[in-house]
């Protein structure tokens, strides 16, 4: 009988560090909740978010995130979310480009987080940048005002990379960090560094955005009230010639819009352009690149103007068909609180919502590539969002911009199309965007 009881104690050791112990004492399992979260982005922005999912799952055992990438951006991306939205298979948790967040709140697809954001110990509002947090606001028939129905994940003004080592082998300053080149200015650093060798054509600029050139200038794409097209003022169709001329008539840019090659990133990665102006978002890849490069402002048409630059933004929103809200916001909390922005600005992909944590080494990353990261940092104080945010239904854009490379062509001048373009342009946006008179 001694035998058969040592025996026990023995095989119970052996299947068990807690031996006989009885289920009252073994460790409680924690139930997890699954939800699923999709996004778009580069190669490397998946391993970054599942090292922030990670992170987040270490914090918050008992959810598990099933993440989906969807390759690139764009409509690629779009169409997919809205194919799972119609099928009545929307993740709880998606990322919402500010171009489309009007199109997708007034359709009733987003749920509105304003009280769970107020009611949110980690999140602090105040501390986001307001360009970027005021553009996933939704009255029920304005934009940029009233609840929120997603929190950014970032801010993406964007800035002038410039290839420090081209710069250097053609004699050309580096621009200032803090204070912006004039367009005259930026036009001779840009001749200075066009030049051909051999069969192979540098370039001195890949192009400028056409929205940081009217904003810059003063101008307007559309008034205050949202119904009128302002691009045939004076200002604005100035400012869309000047755009086109770096490459009809200063010769200082490719024609992409007639060459129908290379990008406009993978020239400057090449090293066959010196500058092109992008966001924060590049640089994970550009760190792979062989050559010294830097960033400084978006350059300005007079001294003494402010640049402001296009801002692009991602939002994270929770969908209004989940069932698991409050396992959805939980992510959405984190990833748009300071733990979550911290761990993604580390990567050096983004510029992080908040103003505390930009100003932190987590972003400014002292030793690496760019030298001045504060260059994102002033650009996001005036940076502005694409005209497709100003309404919800954003075809009226979609209408303008194919009309445009008219202009990048040389087809036709500014001048001459814009007025032109005016009337049609009105007449969408009041067809698709109901103004105030609606609402009586």
């Amino acid at each position: 009988m001694a035998r058969r009881a040592l025996w026990l104690v023995v095989w119970c050791a052996s299947i068990s560090p807690a031996g006989c112990a009885s289920k009252a004492d073994a460790p409680p399992q924690v139930a997890r909740t699954t939800i699923t979260f999709v996004g778009w982005g580069m190669p490397e922005e998946r391993a970054i978010m599942r090292s922030a999912l990670a992170a987040f799952e270490r914090i918050h055992p008992e959810i598990h995130v099933e993440y989906t990438q969807v390759p690139g951006v764009g409509y690629d991306y779009l169409n997919k979310l809205r194919l799972m939205i119609v099928a009545k298979r929307a993740p709880d948790v998606f990322y919402v480009p500010d171009g489309a967040f009007g199109e997708m709140v007034s359709q009733g697809v987003l749920r509105d987080i304003d009280g769970l954001v107020q009611e949110s110990r980690t999140l602090d509002v105040a501390d986001i940048w307001p360009t970027a947090l005021d553009r996933y606001r939704w009255n029920g028939r304005v934009l940029h005002e009233g609840s929120l129905y997603a929190l950014p994940k970032d801010i993406g003004p964007t800035v002038l990379y410039y290839n420090k080592d081209a710069l250097r082998r053609r004699g050309v300053p580096a621009p200032d960090p803090e204070v912006p080149m004039t367009w005259d200015q930026a036009i001779a650093a840009f001749r200075a560094l066009t030049y051909r060798e051999g069969y192979v054509q540098h370039w001195g600029i890949t192009g400028y955005p056409y929205e940081s050139a009217v904003w810059s200038a003063g101008g307007e794409i559309v008034d205050a009230e949202k119904r009128r097209w302002l691009m045939d003022s004076d200002v604005s169709m100035d400012a869309v010639q000047w755009c086109a001329d770096l490459a009809l008539r200063h010769h200082v840019a490719p024609n992409l819009a007639r060459s129908g090659g290379a990008g406009q990133s993978e020239l400057f990665e090449a090293g066959l352009v010196a500058m092109h102006i992008d966001g924060r978002w590049m640089v994970p890849r550009y760190r792979r690149m062989r050559f010294d490069w830097d960033v400084a402002p978006v350059p300005v048409p007079k001294p003494g103007m402010t640049s402001v630059s296009w801002s692009g933004s991602v939002g994270l929103a929770v969908s209004a068909a989940s069932r698991r809200i409050a396992e959805a916001f939980t992510l959405v909390e984190y990833l748009a609180g300071p733990e979550g922005q911290r761990e993604l600005a580390r990567s050096g992909l983004q510029v992080p919502n908040q103003r505390s944590v930009a100003a932190t080494a987590a972003f400014l990353q002292p030793g690496q590539r760019p030298a001045h990261a504060g260059v994102f940092l002033r650009a996001a104080e005036t940076s502005r969002p694409s005209p497709e945010t100003e309404l919800p239904n954003a075809f009226w854009h979609e209408v303008f911009s194919s009309f445009l490379p008219q202009v990048w062509r040389g087809e036709r001048r500014a001048r001459e199309l814009l007025p032109a373009l005016a009337p049609i342009v009105e007449q969408t946006m009041r067809e698709n965007n109901p103004g105030p008179e609606a609402a009586r």
